[in-house]
């Protein structure tokens, strides 16, 4: 914990580095996975990366995946309205994201078997306590493919809020529509579901609650 802030610079750095790099060489296919890589840290703009990767980058299999990554960020871009979708709860019930509008919502993507998800609960878990009866809310969106794994997470983090998942993977329809390459990742909705900020983690969370609920 003490040396996690250290880290996400360093891995802030490494991959605004990296994507210097790809800018400089758009014909070479290490250039689109540079991208992808890139574009797990918040707040890098790749979409201009991706422009200027050749043709023959573009049309690779990390360029198409590159191109969806893109997309995805330019409709879930901070201060758009969130892309609705629906999911299925752990008791078989079908979940829209709209069906919380009113309310500030955390869609938060995860997975059992992501143990940086499971070590980040405890301080999810503290800012629910702590907001849920100032209109904040949260749905869970579950990169696992195992229902009874995921079900069991749920209960041994105590994750009270509503969760979704179609067992997917990273396959996931909502993950794609997101831009989702790497978890713990989140996505912070305003009361009418206008995406007011991405990727906060610990202490970042709450600074940001606390200055729109209180």
């Amino acid at each position: 914990d003490s040396i996690e802030p250290q880290m996400q610079l360093f891995q802030a750095r490494a991959a605004k580095a990296n994507l210097d790099f790809a800018m400089k060489h758009p014909s070479s296919l290490l250039s689109a996975y540079l991208g992808l890589t890139a574009s797990m840290t918040p707040d890098l703009d790749i979409k201009p990366l991706y422009n200027s990767l050749s043709a023959e980058i573009k049309a690779s299999f990390f360029g198409q995946r590159l191109q969806t990554v893109v997309e995805a960020s330019t409709k879930t871009a901070i201060g758009t309205i969130a892309p609705d979708f629906e999911g299925i709860s752990p008791d078989g019930k079908i979940i829209k994201l709209s069906s919380l509008k009113g309310k500030h919502v955390l869609i938060d993507f995860w997975a059992s078997w992501c143990m940086p998800c499971r070590q980040e609960n405890p301080a999810v878990v503290g800012v629910y306590q702590a907001y849920k009866s100032k209109g904040f809310d949260i749905l869970g969106v579950s990169l696992d493919q195992e229902k009874d794994k995921w079900i069991e997470a749920i209960d041994q983090d105590m994750l009270t809020w509503p969760h979704v998942s179609d067992l997917m993977g990273w396959k996931s329809k909502i993950v794609a529509m997101y831009g989702v390459q790497g978890i713990p990742k989140n996505v912070l909705l305003d009361k009418d579901g206008v995406i007011l900020a991405k990727s906060l983690r610990g202490q970042e969370l709450e600074t940001k609650l606390k200055e729109i609920l209180n």
